[in-house]
């Protein structure tokens, strides 16, 4: 059963993964990616910290 859902996991990870690396100059890919992080991280703060006003 882990098994499967790690060999699922990994084919769908391959398409995106050979993406990252055909595009691995792009700057504004990684914008994006920087961008995404903060919004992730500034969310959970939020949701973490949100009775502690």
């Amino acid at each position: 059963m882990t098994l499967s859902i790690l060999d699922k996991l990994n084919e769908w990870i391959e398409p995106f993964k050979a993406w990252i690396i055909k595009n691995h100059g792009n700057p504004f890919m990684w914008l994006g990616f920087i961008i995404l992080g903060l919004v992730v991280f500034a969310t959970t703060f939020s949701a973490l910290h949100r009775n502690g006003d």
